[in-house]
Protein backbone atom coordinates (compact mmCIF):
# COMPACT_ATOMS: atom_id res chain seq x y z
CA UNK A 1 0.00 0.00 0.00
CA UNK A 2 2.71 2.43 1.23
CA UNK A 3 4.14 1.57 -2.72
CA UNK A 4 1.45 2.16 -4.49
CA UNK A 5 0.87 5.44 -2.93
CA UNK A 6 4.69 7.10 -3.82
CA UNK A 7 4.35 5.87 -6.97
CA UNK A 8 1.34 7.82 -7.80
CA UNK A 9 1.42 11.38 -9.13
CA UNK A 10 -0.83 13.63 -5.93
CA UNK A 11 0.76 17.00 -6.05
CA UNK A 12 0.47 16.60 -2.12
CA UNK A 13 3.24 13.63 -2.47
CA UNK A 14 5.70 16.64 -3.03
CA UNK A 15 5.28 17.65 1.05
CA UNK A 16 6.46 14.09 1.66
CA UNK A 17 10.05 14.49 0.84
CA UNK A 18 10.55 17.47 3.68
CA UNK A 19 8.34 15.96 5.56
CA UNK A 20 9.84 12.48 5.72
CA UNK A 21 13.51 13.90 5.87
CA UNK A 22 12.62 15.91 9.41
CA UNK A 23 10.71 12.77 10.61
CA UNK A 24 13.96 10.51 9.88
CA UNK A 25 16.44 13.87 11.50
CA UNK A 26 14.54 14.20 14.68
CA UNK A 27 16.55 12.18 16.81
CA UNK A 28 19.71 14.13 15.38
CA UNK A 29 18.38 17.17 16.10
CA UNK A 30 17.48 15.86 19.65
CA UNK A 31 21.10 14.83 20.17
CA UNK A 32 22.92 17.03 17.32
CA UNK A 33 26.47 15.35 16.61
CA UNK A 34 29.36 17.04 14.36
CA UNK A 35 30.78 14.70 11.48
CA UNK A 36 34.05 13.10 12.70
CA UNK A 37 35.92 14.75 9.68
CA UNK A 38 39.73 13.70 8.79
CA UNK A 39 42.37 16.39 9.13
CA UNK A 40 41.94 18.11 5.83
CA UNK A 41 39.00 17.16 4.63
CA UNK A 42 36.40 20.44 5.95
CA UNK A 43 39.40 22.75 4.44
CA UNK A 44 38.92 22.68 0.76
CA UNK A 45 38.56 26.39 -0.57
CA UNK A 46 35.03 26.30 -0.68
CA UNK A 47 33.76 24.95 1.93
CA UNK A 48 35.64 27.13 3.95
CA UNK A 49 33.13 29.85 4.32
CA UNK A 50 30.08 27.15 5.21
CA UNK A 51 31.90 25.62 7.34
CA UNK A 52 33.35 29.57 9.11
CA UNK A 53 28.88 30.15 9.05
CA UNK A 54 28.77 26.55 10.98
CA UNK A 55 31.41 27.56 13.67
CA UNK A 56 30.58 24.79 16.16
CA UNK A 57 27.29 24.98 16.09
CA UNK A 58 26.18 21.11 15.64
CA UNK A 59 22.57 22.24 15.49
CA UNK A 60 23.29 24.32 12.24
CA UNK A 61 25.37 21.82 10.90
CA UNK A 62 22.59 19.55 11.30
CA UNK A 63 20.07 22.28 9.68
CA UNK A 64 22.60 22.68 6.55
CA UNK A 65 22.49 18.88 6.03
CA UNK A 66 18.94 18.58 5.89
CA UNK A 67 18.26 21.12 3.55
CA UNK A 68 20.04 19.64 1.27
CA UNK A 69 18.84 16.51 1.47
CA UNK A 70 15.67 18.32 0.96
CA UNK A 71 17.33 20.34 -2.18
CA UNK A 72 19.01 17.16 -3.48
CA UNK A 73 16.00 15.29 -3.27
CA UNK A 74 13.71 18.18 -5.47
CA UNK A 75 16.40 18.33 -7.92
CA UNK A 76 16.16 14.26 -8.13
CA UNK A 77 12.55 14.37 -8.94
CA UNK A 78 12.83 17.61 -11.71
CA UNK A 79 15.45 15.22 -13.14
CA UNK A 80 13.12 12.76 -13.98
CA UNK A 81 10.64 15.12 -14.86
CA UNK A 82 12.88 16.74 -17.61
CA UNK A 83 14.16 14.05 -18.93
CA UNK A 84 11.44 11.07 -17.97
CA UNK A 85 14.14 7.70 -18.33
CA UNK A 86 11.59 6.35 -15.55
CA UNK A 87 8.34 6.87 -17.96
CA UNK A 88 5.94 7.82 -14.74
CA UNK A 89 5.60 10.56 -13.11
CA UNK A 90 6.29 9.99 -9.20
CA UNK A 91 7.95 11.21 -5.98
CA UNK A 92 9.49 7.76 -4.97
CA UNK A 93 13.17 8.52 -6.66
CA UNK A 94 13.39 11.53 -4.21
CA UNK A 95 11.89 9.37 -1.24
CA UNK A 96 14.37 6.72 -1.81
CA UNK A 97 17.10 9.11 -1.81
CA UNK A 98 15.98 10.96 1.12
CA UNK A 99 15.37 7.52 2.98
CA UNK A 100 19.35 6.15 1.17
CA UNK A 101 21.18 8.72 2.88
CA UNK A 102 19.51 9.32 5.96
CA UNK A 103 19.63 5.69 6.86
CA UNK A 104 24.05 6.97 8.10
CA UNK A 105 23.41 9.40 11.24
CA UNK A 106 26.63 10.72 10.81
CA UNK A 107 25.88 12.32 7.72
CA UNK A 108 23.12 14.28 9.68
CA UNK A 109 25.61 16.43 9.83
CA UNK A 110 27.03 19.11 7.25
CA UNK A 111 29.43 17.30 5.02
CA UNK A 112 31.40 18.88 1.66
CA UNK A 113 29.53 15.77 -0.09
CA UNK A 114 26.02 17.62 -0.11
CA UNK A 115 27.41 20.79 -2.31
CA UNK A 116 29.32 18.42 -4.23
CA UNK A 117 26.14 16.22 -5.28
CA UNK A 118 24.53 19.41 -5.76
CA UNK A 119 27.03 20.51 -8.67
CA UNK A 120 27.32 16.81 -9.99
CA UNK A 121 23.88 16.84 -10.44
CA UNK A 122 23.77 20.16 -12.26
CA UNK A 123 26.94 18.72 -14.38
CA UNK A 124 24.20 15.62 -15.49
CA UNK A 125 21.77 17.66 -16.32
CA UNK A 126 23.97 19.58 -18.99
CA UNK A 127 24.90 16.45 -20.08
CA UNK A 128 21.22 14.61 -20.73
CA UNK A 129 20.16 18.26 -22.07
CA UNK A 130 22.73 17.58 -24.91
CA UNK A 131 20.78 14.76 -26.10
CA UNK A 132 18.61 16.63 -28.72
CA UNK A 133 20.78 19.47 -29.27
CA UNK A 134 23.26 19.64 -32.86
CA UNK A 135 25.59 22.19 -30.79
CA UNK A 136 26.43 21.26 -27.56
CA UNK A 137 29.35 23.27 -26.73
CA UNK A 138 27.86 25.63 -24.13
CA UNK A 139 26.90 22.16 -22.27
CA UNK A 140 30.08 20.90 -22.49
CA UNK A 141 31.76 23.88 -21.22
CA UNK A 142 29.06 24.66 -18.29
CA UNK A 143 29.67 20.64 -17.17
CA UNK A 144 32.97 21.15 -16.49
CA UNK A 145 32.59 24.37 -14.77
CA UNK A 146 29.79 22.54 -12.49
CA UNK A 147 32.06 19.35 -11.94
CA UNK A 148 35.05 21.77 -11.11
CA UNK A 149 32.95 23.72 -8.73
CA UNK A 150 32.05 20.74 -7.20
CA UNK A 151 35.50 19.12 -6.56
CA UNK A 152 36.27 22.20 -4.94
CA UNK A 153 34.12 21.91 -1.99
CA UNK A 154 34.75 18.06 -1.89
CA UNK A 155 38.32 16.65 -3.25
CA UNK A 156 37.22 13.54 -4.51
CA UNK A 157 34.74 14.59 -7.62
CA UNK A 158 38.00 15.56 -9.28
CA UNK A 159 38.39 11.31 -10.06
CA UNK A 160 34.86 12.06 -11.88
CA UNK A 161 36.35 13.80 -14.42
CA UNK A 162 36.21 10.94 -16.88
CA UNK A 163 32.23 11.17 -16.46
CA UNK A 164 32.11 14.24 -18.67
CA UNK A 165 34.03 12.73 -21.85
CA UNK A 166 32.16 9.60 -21.19
CA UNK A 167 28.90 11.19 -20.52
CA UNK A 168 28.79 13.32 -23.85
CA UNK A 169 30.20 10.19 -25.82
CA UNK A 170 27.16 8.24 -24.86
CA UNK A 171 24.36 10.86 -24.95
CA UNK A 172 26.18 12.18 -28.38
CA UNK A 173 28.35 9.47 -30.13
CA UNK A 174 29.30 11.62 -32.37
CA UNK A 175 31.31 14.69 -30.09
CA UNK A 176 34.09 16.57 -32.20
CA UNK A 177 36.98 17.08 -30.61
CA UNK A 178 35.52 20.55 -29.47
CA UNK A 179 33.54 19.01 -26.96
CA UNK A 180 36.66 17.52 -25.33
CA UNK A 181 38.70 20.60 -25.08
CA UNK A 182 35.74 22.66 -23.91
CA UNK A 183 34.87 20.61 -21.31
CA UNK A 184 37.98 20.13 -19.99
CA UNK A 185 38.77 23.64 -19.96
CA UNK A 186 35.77 24.43 -17.95
CA UNK A 187 36.96 21.83 -15.34
CA UNK A 188 40.43 23.54 -15.66
CA UNK A 189 39.44 27.34 -15.22
CA UNK A 190 37.55 27.42 -11.49
CA UNK A 191 41.02 24.93 -10.28
CA UNK A 192 43.35 27.93 -12.06
CA UNK A 193 41.14 30.44 -10.37
CA UNK A 194 41.51 28.90 -6.68
CA UNK A 195 45.20 27.97 -7.13
CA UNK A 196 45.78 31.84 -8.34
CA UNK A 197 43.87 32.44 -5.10
CA UNK A 198 46.44 30.41 -3.14
CA UNK A 199 49.91 31.41 -4.65
CA UNK A 200 48.30 35.10 -4.21
CA UNK A 201 47.48 34.73 -0.64
CA UNK A 202 50.49 33.00 0.30
CA UNK A 203 48.79 29.87 0.90
CA UNK A 204 50.13 27.44 -1.51
CA UNK A 205 51.91 25.30 1.07
CA UNK A 206 48.47 24.72 3.12
CA UNK A 207 46.46 23.85 -0.13
CA UNK A 208 49.15 21.01 -0.81
CA UNK A 209 48.96 20.03 2.76
CA UNK A 210 44.67 19.47 2.54
CA UNK A 211 45.42 17.84 -1.15
CA UNK A 212 47.63 15.50 0.59
CA UNK A 213 45.15 14.65 3.33
CA UNK A 214 42.24 14.08 1.76
CA UNK A 215 43.89 11.20 -0.71
CA UNK A 216 46.11 9.90 2.36
CA UNK A 217 43.82 9.14 4.79
CA UNK A 218 42.35 5.93 5.93
CA UNK A 219 39.26 5.73 6.44
CA UNK A 220 37.04 2.37 8.08
CA UNK A 221 33.48 3.06 8.63
CA UNK A 222 32.59 -0.53 8.09
CA UNK A 223 35.19 -2.20 9.83
CA UNK A 224 33.31 -3.80 13.28
CA UNK A 225 29.61 -1.80 12.35
CA UNK A 226 27.96 -4.91 11.49
CA UNK A 227 24.49 -2.77 11.36
CA UNK A 228 25.93 -0.69 8.35
CA UNK A 229 26.98 -3.92 6.71
CA UNK A 230 23.43 -5.12 6.87
CA UNK A 231 21.86 -2.01 5.70
CA UNK A 232 24.41 -1.63 2.55
CA UNK A 233 24.26 -5.19 1.85
CA UNK A 234 20.20 -5.06 1.77
CA UNK A 235 20.62 -1.70 -0.78
CA UNK A 236 23.53 -3.88 -2.58
CA UNK A 237 20.88 -6.70 -2.84
CA UNK A 238 17.90 -4.31 -3.94
CA UNK A 239 20.81 -2.61 -6.69
CA UNK A 240 21.85 -5.93 -8.17
CA UNK A 241 17.78 -7.49 -8.52
CA UNK A 242 17.29 -3.71 -10.26
CA UNK A 243 19.76 -4.41 -12.61
CA UNK A 244 18.67 -7.41 -13.48
CA UNK A 245 15.24 -6.11 -14.32
CA UNK A 246 16.60 -2.87 -16.96
CA UNK A 247 18.52 -5.29 -18.55
CA UNK A 248 15.36 -7.51 -19.06
CA UNK A 249 13.70 -3.68 -19.90
CA UNK A 250 16.84 -2.72 -21.62
CA UNK A 251 15.40 -3.15 -25.81
CA UNK A 252 11.80 -2.05 -24.67
CA UNK A 253 12.89 1.52 -23.36
CA UNK A 254 13.65 4.55 -25.19
CA UNK A 255 16.68 5.00 -26.90
CA UNK A 256 16.99 8.10 -24.98
CA UNK A 257 16.40 6.33 -21.52
CA UNK A 258 18.77 3.53 -22.83
CA UNK A 259 21.23 6.65 -22.92
CA UNK A 260 20.38 8.18 -19.55
CA UNK A 261 20.44 4.76 -17.39
CA UNK A 262 23.88 4.46 -18.78
CA UNK A 263 25.63 7.48 -17.69
CA UNK A 264 23.64 6.72 -14.05
CA UNK A 265 26.05 3.35 -14.59
CA UNK A 266 29.14 5.13 -14.95
CA UNK A 267 28.73 7.26 -12.00
CA UNK A 268 27.82 4.48 -9.82
CA UNK A 269 31.30 2.62 -11.35
CA UNK A 270 33.38 5.48 -10.35
CA UNK A 271 31.66 5.71 -7.14
CA UNK A 272 32.63 1.78 -5.89
CA UNK A 273 36.11 2.47 -7.62
CA UNK A 274 36.54 5.67 -5.46
CA UNK A 275 35.88 3.41 -2.57
CA UNK A 276 38.19 0.50 -2.70
CA UNK A 277 41.15 2.47 -4.52
CA UNK A 278 41.08 5.71 -2.44
CA UNK A 279 41.55 4.64 1.53
CA UNK A 280 40.56 8.45 2.40
CA UNK A 281 36.57 7.73 1.11
CA UNK A 282 34.24 7.16 4.01
CA UNK A 283 30.21 6.77 4.39
CA UNK A 284 30.12 10.53 2.41
CA UNK A 285 30.30 8.59 -0.71
CA UNK A 286 27.06 7.19 -0.50
CA UNK A 287 25.49 10.71 -1.01
CA UNK A 288 26.94 10.09 -4.81
CA UNK A 289 25.65 6.34 -4.83
CA UNK A 290 22.55 7.05 -3.46
CA UNK A 291 22.13 9.35 -6.93
CA UNK A 292 22.27 6.84 -9.85
CA UNK A 293 20.47 4.06 -6.97
CA UNK A 294 17.54 6.05 -6.47
CA UNK A 295 16.26 5.83 -10.38
CA UNK A 296 17.44 2.28 -10.47
CA UNK A 297 15.95 1.21 -7.65
CA UNK A 298 12.22 3.27 -8.44
CA UNK A 299 12.55 1.34 -12.04
CA UNK A 300 12.42 -1.93 -9.92
CA UNK A 301 9.98 -1.22 -7.73
CA UNK A 302 7.58 0.49 -10.23
CA UNK A 303 7.79 -2.34 -12.69
CA UNK A 304 8.24 -5.46 -10.48
CA UNK A 305 5.67 -8.37 -11.98
CA UNK A 306 5.00 -8.88 -7.97
CA UNK A 307 3.88 -5.35 -6.62
CA UNK A 308 3.54 -6.90 -3.14
CA UNK A 309 7.92 -8.17 -3.12
CA UNK A 310 7.78 -4.34 -3.86
CA UNK A 311 6.22 -2.92 -0.29
CA UNK A 312 7.82 -6.19 1.48
CA UNK A 313 11.29 -4.39 0.07
CA UNK A 314 10.38 -0.76 0.75
CA UNK A 315 8.84 -1.63 4.27
CA UNK A 316 12.30 -3.41 5.09
CA UNK A 317 14.24 -0.12 3.96
CA UNK A 318 12.38 1.90 5.72
CA UNK A 319 12.47 0.41 9.10
CA UNK A 320 16.27 -0.28 8.59
CA UNK A 321 16.78 3.58 8.15
CA UNK A 322 14.83 4.53 11.22
CA UNK A 323 16.18 1.98 13.35
CA UNK A 324 20.00 2.80 12.57
CA UNK A 325 18.72 6.06 14.11
CA UNK A 326 18.70 4.61 17.38
CA UNK A 327 21.97 2.59 17.63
Amino acid sequence: MLLKTLKSNQTFHFLLIPLIAGALWIKSFMNPMPFPFYPGEDSMLLYQPINALIGKSTVASNVFALVFIILLAFLILKLNVQYTFIRVRTVLPSILFVLITSGLHELHAMHPIYPAALFLILTVDRIFNAYDKEVIHSNAFEAGIFLAIGSLFYLNLVFFFPFLWIGFLIIKPKVNWREYILSTLGFILPWLAALAYYAGTGQSEDLIGVLKENISSHQSFLVANLPIQIYLGFLGFLTLLASFLILSQYDGKKISSRKYFKAFFWIFLMSCILIVANPAVSQDIIVLLAIPLTYLISNYLIYMKRPIWGEIYLTILIGGVIYLQFI
